[in-house]
């Protein structure tokens, strides 16, 4: 591997004075974060271990269902899955929206470098910001760009795929699953294929790079979220993810997570593994700094590679709690409320299986039960229900089994890791 670690350090002087600027631009756009920075004395500090850790909480409180009224250039981007009953407002101002494009056309535009100009590129996503912006990076790195529509059915974006023969394929891992096995098939063969929302490990990007004819270095998997934007992406060199150059991120044990409050004193630790914080140097209309992602990651560190100090880790190892995505996010909350209809008092789990599988403890999971869920979530959550009619994604799966067949070993305890 062309990459050397690194000791661990603190924040250089200059990304000191970057975060503190951050956080007083924070301060200023957003009241209760001016609050939550005086109560702790921390206005102008540059010293992550000073500033509060931002979780589900506080931002549901003050920033997901707020109007913003303040912030009339910004633009509205929602969660599919709710908390509460209502959809997650995230709010891109002009520059968030151009720093994320100019991140993912850094990106592309280093992995297709040997995609002549012209070629043409195609994003086949679901919602979000990642969906709203990738035309306009395929447009800007010079390729013939379209992406298809995520309420169309599946037939129809086999067809469209088809026709256009991408060169360039941008797309979610489930949805790539779903196109494969998708009849009559998927007859294209890209050169260059990028995936996020989904766990995509190397067995899975060698499977996909095997089934079109390609290398699998030629598949890159990409990490991100519509809260921060650009987060991370697969080196084929070093073996690792590294983070893009805005992040500051930071990992705190995973058993420490559930209990953590804007409030507590939580040092900074940017080597091991846990639970990831994220601070986007880069946001502006999203409070992100110390934000909770929900993610556990393994190896945090910082390399040398290819003259340059990057901060990487190993592998993403799952979701431990807030939003679970099946094409769509449906959120945690949601996720209980369905389960404490259809199954009061029930400890049960969900996991990632190629979509949304939930383990209930139960003898038996009857037609009229898993219908239940399955209505529930087609309620809770319109956007994973449109990917379902459409066949980009499958059906919600409801298994049972025996009291000491939970993997996560504790009642209504939530560890969506990928199966097998």
């Amino acid at each position: 591997m062309s990459h050397t670690t690194l000791a661990p350090s603190a924040l250089s002087p200059a990304r000191a004075a970057e975060l503190a600027a951050l956080a007083a631009g924070h301060a200023q756009r957003f009241p209760w974060y001016r609050d939550l920075l005086l109560r702790r004395g921390a206005l102008g500090s540059g010293i992550l271990s000073d500033l509060p850790v931002l979780g589900t909480d506080a931002l549901s409180a003050h920033y997901y269902t707020a109007d913003h009224a303040h912030l009339p250039d910004a633009s509205v981007y929602h969660t599919s899955g709710t908390s509460g009953g209502r959809r997650k407002r995230i709010l891109y101002s002009p520059a968030d929206d151009d720093a994320y494009v100019a991140q993912r056309r850094e990106l592309f535009g280093a992995f297709t470098q040997s995609v002549p100009p012209g070629a043409v590129a195609v994003a086949d996503l679901g919602t979000g910001h990642a969906a709203a912006s990738a035309r306009r990076v395929f447009l800007e790195l010079g390729f013939t760009a379209y992406d298809i529509d995520f309420t169309r059915p599946v037939d129809e974006h086999v067809t469209r795929l088809n026709a256009w023969r991408p060169d360039v394929f941008f797309t979610m891992p489930m949805i790539l699953d779903r196109l494969l096995q998708a009849r009559p098939g998927l007859d294209i063969r890209p050169r260059k294929v990028m995936v996020v929302g989904d766990v995509a490990p190397p067995a899975w990007r060698a499977h996909v790079a095997e089934r079109f004819g390609v290398q699998p270095q030629d598949i890159l998997d990409v990490f991100g979220s519509i809260e921060i934007g650009a987060i991370a992406y697969s080196c084929a060199q070093t073996g690792l993810y590294h983070f893009h150059d805005h992040i500051v991120p930071e990992i705190v044990p995973v058993e420490r997570l559930a209990r953590l409050t804007v409030h507590d004193q939580v040092p900074s630790c940017q080597e091991g593994s846990g639970a990831l914080l994220l601070t986007s140097l880069a946001r502006r209309y999203f409070p992100a700094v110390r934000y909770v992602t929900g993610d556990a990651i393994t190896g945090l560190r910082r390399i040398h590679h290819d003259g340059r100090e990057v901060f990487a880790f190993e592998r993403i190892d799952g979701r431990l709690a807030g939003d679970f995505k099946h094409g769509e996010r449906i959120s945690n909350h949601d996720l209980a409320q369905i389960m404490a209809e259809v199954f009061p008092s029930r400890p049960f789990e969900a996991a990632d299986d190629d979509g949304l599988v939930i383990r209930v403890v139960a003898d038996t999971v009857g037609d009229d039960q898993l219908a239940a869920v399955r209505s529930a979530v087609d309620r809770l959550a319109p956007d994973v229900a449109q990917m379902i009619a459409s066949g980009l994604v499958g059906p919600v799966r409801v298994t049972a089994v025996p009291p000491d067949g939970l993997r996560s070993g504790h009642a209504k305890r939530r560890l969506d890791l990928k199966e097998g």
